[in-house]
């Protein structure tokens, strides 16, 4: 412990002196998505233009609820495997009209993205998610009624809102409407009440003592919360509309290889790669997470895993490569990312991470997994997760790393 933190320690000294924005300073606000979009009057939209009007002159508080969901799941019916054209770029207002039908900024069918009141109400739901999560009873003394409840709400109710929103952060458009509306700073309040409450289930539990089956069951669902949250957020940032769907391969996937298909990230090949309206939102993106604060509480997460693996107790290695992939993607290119990570102890969590689970552990997970073939590729799955995380660690010194090789340049001319 003592070596990792002097390994931290001095990464940060030897950085204090690069420049960066402040930590207080204000991003570049995003701007109000325009043109508008609406569903076509054909096929499927249609079907979902009139479940979305009866939604919208539904009075019934109960009624109005089940009308969304039953629009809700027409839409994750229609759009399940939906990609938007041109990444869900519009062109400019003077070729809209060969793009699609526009009449007083309105374009017909969702071809680049959805309408904007059905990415509100959606950003409105999560608000009720958190309050769902926040109050759930985590005391290890309780008898814990009130779980299966709140278990089963979100399940039904819940994860098909986020399922939708993994649909909805496909699109640029899209990703520019629900930033616009303060979907980010919703989504990561999402995050900050899941974090807390398995930071408080972990917490209250001596490291000697056995999990009761009523905390396992609330740590596996805390961290299924989390993974879809995260994967949003590195949508958001990323624009990649594959990143869970990759995570999940990798987390059930015996020879698939993180190491070769979706750890790297180099700065000039992520610019090289995005289109520059593309790698503008980019930044605004990761601007507009950290300003909610979602940097912090990724950390945090990552702070909670661990805390989870000294206790030998089951982690979601979906969730780790989620949440990996996502700082990655935040510190890239970003010194002022990469001050704020070193500040708020992303260095001491990432190398104190650096570790393998014990042999009690592992028995463990041999005895209880019912597939034992997949227990032979943990260890090497573990190792494609170090290897992410050096890449974080890398992404979060890379300056340093440049400042070196410009001495020893200047030092070889001397």
């Amino acid at each position: 412990m003592n070596i990792v933190k002097g390994v931290a320690d001095l990464i940060r000294r030897t950085s204090s002196g690069q420049t960066g924005d402040s930590p207080g300073a204000q991003g570049e606000r995003l701007s109000p998505p325009t043109p508008r979009i609406c569903f076509s009057e054909g096929n499927d939209e249609a079907v979902l233009s009139s479940l979305w009007e009866r939604y919208e002159n539904t009075v019934d508080k109960a009624e109005k609820k089940r009308s969304f969901h039953v629009f809700l799941k027409q839409f994750l019916t229609v759009f399940k495997n939906w990609e938007p054209d041109n990444g869900g770029q519009l062109p400019e207002a003077a070729s809209i009209a060969e793009y699609s039908m526009r009449v007083n900024d309105i374009v017909v069918g969702c071809s680049a993205g959805h309408p904007a009141e059905i990415i509100l109400t959606l950003i409105e739901e999560i608000g009720q998610l958190t309050t769902l999560v926040s109050e759930l009873n985590t005391g290890v003394g309780r008898t814990g009624m009130d779980f299966p409840a709140v278990s089963i709400s979100f399940t039904s109710e819940g994860l098909p809102v986020l399922d939708a929103l993994k649909i909805v952060t496909r699109s640029l458009y899209n990703c520019r409407v629900f930033g616009y509306y303060g979907g980010i700073q919703k989504l990561t309040a999402l995050m900050k009440g899941a974090v807390i409450q398995l930071k408080t289930v972990v917490g209250a539990i001596p490291a000697d003592e056995s999990f009761s089956n009523l905390i396992v069951e609330k740590i596996a669902f805390l961290q299924r919360v989390l993974v879809y949250v995260v994967s949003i957020i590195c949508c958001f940032i990323d624009l990649n509309s594959n990143v869970y769907e990759k995570a999940q391969m990798y987390s059930i996937t015996e020879n698939f290889s993180v190491i070769g298909a979706l750890s790297s990230i180099d700065p000039d090949s992520l610019k090289d790669s995005l289109s520059e309206r593309t790698l503008h939102w980019h930044r605004k993106a990761v601007v507009s997470v950290m300003e909610a604060g979602g940097l912090n509480w990724l950390v945090e997460l990552l702070r909670v895993i661990r805390r989870l693996s000294m206790k030998e107790q089951w982690t979601d290695m979906t969730l780790q490569f989620l949440t990996l992939r996502t700082l990655s993607f935040a510190l890239c290119d970003n010194p002022r990312g990469q001050n704020h990570f070193k500040s708020i102890g992303g260095l001491e969590v990432l190398l104190d991470g650096l570790t393998l689970p014990s042999i009690n552990m592992l028995l463990l997970k041999s005895a209880t997994h019912v597939d034992e073939r997949r227990e032979q590729y943990r260890l090497l799955k573990i190792f494609e997760l170090h290897v992410l995380s050096l890449e974080v660690l890398r992404e979060a010194v890379y300056p340093i790393y440049h400042s070196y090789l410009v001495s020893c340049m200047l030092f070889c001319f001397n």
